[in-house]
């Protein structure tokens, strides 16, 4: 006798298993995070394409103070527009080269109170190379200083005093201030020649002080 069809289809039809009502309402709390979590997603995304903003020139590493800055060491971002940060540098152009007069950290923003113009030597002034008896922890590139020696001081009556004779009174540091394995520290100033001339007299000497204007 043959099967009928229907017979068939009932041996063969595979049966749904019952409903889980704990699974099915732990699937819909999922879904539902989930959604209000797109949601929040989206309305965040609006609310930043509101937010007005504008490029600025922002530290990708570590420069330091008295360091040049270079084109590798920073970045364009987009920051929130701010009259704070009306000062920062909106151009890798505008800062690369200059000189950085304070630590600026990496993602920092570069603003026009953080860098000045790399120095140059002005017209009629000579660059001369000047050894410094004084601190350089203050000094930065670009300072005008006043380089003095010291010499014995005239009618000190245990003739043991010193006074300071100024040779240059607007020397400008052009670069970094190095020192060498015996702990003498070299700079490199732009000067009249006149008072260029008298400084690397002195030096032979006396020792060269270096005082910020």
């Amino acid at each position: 006798m043959m099967t009928s069809f229907h017979d068939l289809a009932d041996r063969l039809n595979v049966r749904r298993p019952p409903k889980n009502p704990l699974r099915s309402a732990q699937l819909r709390r999922l879904l539902a995070a989930l959604c209000a979590g797109l949601a929040v997603f989206m309305g965040l995304q609006c609310l930043r394409s509101t937010i007005a903003t504008r490029p600025a020139v922002v530290a990708t590493q570590h420069i330091h103070r008295g360091g040049t800055i270079t084109a590798s060491a920073i970045a364009m971002r987009n920051i929130p527009y701010d009259a704070a940060w009306d000062n920062a540098f909106h151009t890798i152009d505008d800062v690369t080269g200059m000189v950085a007069r304070i630590d600026i950290p990496s993602g920092g923003i570069v603003t026009t109170t953080m860098a000045r113009a790399s120095p140059t030597v002005p017209q009629g002034y000579t660059a001369v190379e000047v050894r410094l008896a004084s601190a350089i922890d203050g000094l930065d590139v670009g300072d005008e200083v006043t380089l003095s020696s010291a010499v014995l001081a005239e009618g000190d009556a245990h003739n043991d005093g010193e006074a300071l004779c100024e040779l240059a009174l607007q020397a400008v540091m052009l670069g970094k201030p190095t020192k060498d394995a015996n702990g003498m520290v070299t700079a490199t100033f732009a000067m009249p020649p006149a008072e260029a001339a008298a400084v690397l007299q002195a030096q032979e000497y006396a020792a060269i002080i270096a005082v910020i204007r």
